[in-house]
């Protein structure tokens, strides 16, 4: 009887875990739709409210507007994927590499996206050694390249990304990929 109670109590308290990463999740994505909404309807607001004379000025205004709703598109499909993985719809592909490979090739990726800024990549000190995971790689490669893209987007120039990675227990572990920019918050007004 005990033995029921603790495996009742575990799944209670991985019910309840779930639940917090599902607020926090709504919470994210709710802040990710509503960053290119606001530009969006800003540049539009904008070109309709003062028709401005200036094609040039025009056609920057419509690509910044192009651009958020390709990010919107975006996430659109990322919740697509994530409803089909909850669904059991999604088949992950799961294969076995070395995270901090995957951290580094994703940043060379990209390196180009970093250098009008000079932004630079490391891993911390003390996580350089291999870590092997098995895993969907491509899925993870897409978190990873969202996240190094907002750091580059929003980070300050000759500035630095860092990873740091974690074993949270025996089967896994927690990439944290921080960087020294201002963040979002100051960023998503647009700037006329």
């Amino acid at each position: 009887m005990e033995a029921w109670a603790q495996e009742n109590q575990k799944q209670m308290d991985q019910l309840r875990a779930n639940e917090q990463f599902r607020r926090e999740f709504l919470q994210n994505l709710s802040h990710e739709f509503k960053t290119p909404i606001f530009t969006i309807q800003s540049y539009v607001d904008t070109l309709l409210q003062d028709e401005p004379d200036d094609p040039l000025l025009r056609r920057k205004f419509l690509e910044k507007t192009s651009r958020n709703v390709e990010r919107l598109t975006a996430l659109l499909s990322d919740l697509d994927e994530i409803s089909s993985l909850e669904r059991g719809e999604l088949v992950l592909v799961k294969t076995n590499f070395i995270i901090q490979d995957l951290l580094k090739d994703t940043f060379e990726s990209i390196s180009i996206k970093a250098e009008p800024k000079n932004i630079s990549f490391s891993i911390k000190k003390g996580y350089e050694a291999s870590i092997g995971v098995n895993a969907d790689k491509e899925k993870v490669r897409q978190v990873i390249l969202n996240l190094f893209e907002n750091a580059i987007k929003y980070g300050k120039s000759n500035g630095t990304i860092k990873a740091g990675i974690y074993r949270t227990d025996d089967k896994r572990i927690l990439i944290e990929i921080s960087d020294d920019g201002v963040g979002i918050a100051e960023k998503i007004s647009p700037h006329f």
